[in-house]
């Protein structure tokens, strides 16, 4: 049971999601005024393996948007070339810069292109163009608002599990409602696209923009100030962030399975330092458009 709305605060934090407007665009795929398939959104999981071959996070640096192999691909803004060997940067005099990945070129270095001129067609196996923006040298997540446009955001987040951990070994144990000692907890959250992708990818889940957490006492007393656990509206956070912010377990969307996207809500809360009890963690996660998705998960505090 989700216990009481907190509308003033979601008033409040609606304003947080809007960030600084930018000088809107198109799609940088036919038709350029239409809301196309997202796969892929800005700081969503990405896994890669190290020279040494161990496993390393980073935050996702664009949207992926769906399309079908050989898909034209076009420029949202007029701006000067810069090519890689499947890629191409547009830059712009306002230090804005959009990078296009995953693409057979046809403009070369230091051409200057137009609004809607053909940049490329998508590579043989990708299914996607990834498209990133930055300004002044910084990524910024280009379905904000007041950037690519139109997109909207259909689906409220959803918060699909809460669970409290404890460490054993190096694994992850899952432990039941009576809770004492240090323990971590977890949430499991996504949101479904607005546009869903064709298949393989129909089953694609995104992330929320902003995750957040309290504890609520059955005593009647005030909840605990709200605790972020994960905040990607307003930039892309640095690979050594990862783990503190993605829980195991946690994998992006491939073909035939939907990602799963488990958040640390806290990797230490010691519950010693509560009084024994009843309380409900309430998690929140909230969209880009302030639509929110809300569980709760009830303990009880037995030190």
């Amino acid at each position: 049971m989700v216990r009481g709305t907190v509308a003033a605060g979601l008033l409040a934090l609606l304003a947080l999601t809007l960030p600084s407007v930018a000088h809107a665009y198109g799609w940088p795929l036919k038709p350029f005024d239409r809301m196309h398939p997202i796969r892929g959104t800005f700081d969503d999981p990405r896994f890669h393996v190290a020279t040494n071959l161990t496993w390393k996070g980073s935050f996702h640096s664009g949207v992926d948007i769906s399309a079908p192999d050989g898909t034209a691909v076009y420029a949202v803004e007029p701006g000067l070339v810069v090519r890689g060997p499947d890629s191409v940067s547009l830059r712009r005099p306002n230090r804005r810069e959009f990078g296009y990945w995953h693409i057979r070129p046809v403009v070369s270095t230091g051409m200057h292109v137009r609004l809607h001129q053909l940049l490329g067609y998508i590579l043989p196996g990708w299914g996607h163009v990834h498209f990133a923006e930055t300004v002044a040298g910084k990524y910024r997540d280009p379905l904000r608002h007041g950037a690519l446009t139109p997109y909207r955001e259909l689906n409220a987040p959803v918060v699909a599990a809460i669970s409290v951990e404890r460490e054993d070994g190096h694994a992850l144990q899952s432990i039941g409602p009576d809770v004492s000692g240090t323990v971590a907890l977890i949430a499991d959250a996504y949101m479904l696209p607005s546009v869903e992708p064709p298949a393989p990818w129909n089953r694609a889940r995104l992330v929320p923009s902003l995750v957040r957490w309290r504890l609520i006492p059955s005593t009647g007393d005030p909840p605990t100030p709200w605790r972020t656990a994960a905040d990607f509206r307003f930039r892309l956070l640095p690979a050594s962030m990862y783990s503190t912010v993605y829980a195991p377990g946690t994998y992006q969307n491939k073909p035939n399975r939907p990602g799963a996207y488990r958040f640390w809500l806290t990797q230490s809360l010691d519950t010693q330092s509560l009084p024994n009890g009843v309380y409900w963690i309430d998690v929140q996660a909230v969209d880009l458009s302030g639509k929110v998705g809300e569980t709760e998960l009830q303990i009880t505090v037995a030190n």
